[in-house]
């Protein structure tokens, strides 16, 4: 991994700076920023604007990254550009991300999207989407302790790499605890823009009954930082419209695996649930522990991880919630071996079983579950897009 704007900027201007021909809303956080960038497409879409939309990683296909309207770029649009650009990619060494950064402006561009919503993908600061000179707004949504190889090793340190995407009368809105907000302060001073902490927002009225369409507590934060960012952009947007957007986000954007109930007929047969559910660091699954204690469900959990995350930390919090743990391992290169993952979570006192492959654990969790239970698949979106492939569902 390599981060810095070199590379990025280089790639940019030989395709004439797409990047400045829409107005943009660059979107940072450790933990939901694909809600929140999801629910600002949507509520935008349904207030009549064509809007890109800039995410990562991916769950089943790449091209899940780039949409208009939520439509995923084509597969021609995006052989042509790199035909286009590769002489140059080959002689800047540019990264993955930074090609498929460039992809995506350039996609926006050729669209005539009205507005893009443009999510980082590591940090802020140094991220290959922080050309954004002239943004509409910039949303920060959560800090937590991840990537600190690459951005630190302190929540401070953290807040200001994601910091950096502050640009000068660029609306700031920002979702973090207390504690931080004097780090997003001092940017905005020395970048010359104005600070609404979402804490600060008073909800309008028209929105006082607007429920999330993600299951969690967690969601109702997100949905305050997309309602916040709504009333900073000056633009003309209708209640209703933002309503309606936000209800069938998963619908105009196609964001998946948020706790989503999925219709796997083998489960349903049994009479049971089975939840897809992204949440892949400490913060993530004490969200879901926390959702799970209030509703009093106690899930078996379907759990692979990657080998850069605090596992003991993600265990504390799984120990809160499952009833037994099926440990797998995805078909990726950072995947845990799922016998390493079994014995780490015994440790903890789970009831827990190595699943091998996630294919097999979901065989395992289907010869198990009882009618009325739930089953969760978490750890990973390489979990999760593992399990969709094989159910050939993007």
């Amino acid at each position: 991994m390599k981060l810095g704007l070199d590379n990025i900027r280089s790639l940019l201007e030989g395709l004439g700076n797409p990047q400045n021909a829409y107005k943009c809303i660059h979107v940072a956080g450790t933990n939901g920023k694909g809600s929140v960038s999801a629910m600002l497409a949507a509520a935008l879409q349904a207030n009549g604007y064509k809007v890109g939309l800039y995410t990562s990683p991916h769950l089943v296909d790449f091209r899940e990254r780039i949409k208009v309207n939520g439509v995923m770029i084509s597969r021609d649009d995006v052989q042509h550009f790199l035909a286009k650009i590769w002489n140059t990619v080959e002689e800047l060494n540019a990264t993955f991300f930074e090609v498929t950064t460039a992809l995506a402006f350039d996609h926006f561009k050729h669209e005539h999207v009205d507005i893009a919503i443009i999510e980082t993908g590591l940090g802020g600061r140094l991220d290959a989407t922080n050309v954004l000179e002239h943004p509409i707004a910039t949303v920060v949504t959560s800090i937590s302790l991840e990537h600190t190889q690459f951005l630190g090793d302190t929540l401070e340190l953290i807040a200001y790499e994601k910091a950096g995407i502050l640009k000068h009368r660029s609306p700031a809105i920002v979702s973090v605890e207390e504690s931080l907000h004097h780090v997003f302060i001092d940017r905005a001073r020395a970048v010359g823009t104005t600070i609404l902490f979402t804490k600060d927002f008073s909800l309008p009225e028209e929105y006082a009954r607007l429920e999330t369409p993600f299951i969690g507590e967690h969601q109702r934060t997100n949905l305050r930082t997309v309602l916040a960012t709504l009333q900073s952009l000056h633009l003309p947007l209708r209640p209703n419209d933002n309503i309606e957007g936000i209800h069938f986000t998963p619908i105009l954007t196609g964001l998946r695996a948020r706790l989503e109930e999925y219709p796997d007929s083998r489960f349903i047969a049994k009479g049971a649930h089975l939840l897809l559910d992204v949440a892949h660091n400490p913060e993530a699954f004490k969200m879901l522990a926390d959702h799970f204690d209030s509703v009093g469900l106690h899930p078996r959990v379907i759990i692979g991880l990657a080998s850069d995350k605090d596992r003991m930390k993600i265990f504390a919090e799984v120990q809160r919630f499952a009833s037994q743990v099926i440990c797998v391992q995805a078909l990726n290169q950072r995947a845990v071996d799922s016998v390493v993952l079994t014995s780490e979570a015994l440790h903890f006192g789970i009831k827990a079983i190595d699943g091998m492959s996630v294919n097999n654990g979901i065989m395992m969790a289907l010869a198990q579950v009882k009618q009325g239970e739930h089953v969760v698949l978490c750890g990973s979106h390489y979990v999760v897009g593992e399990y969709l492939a094989d159910r050939k569902t993007v």
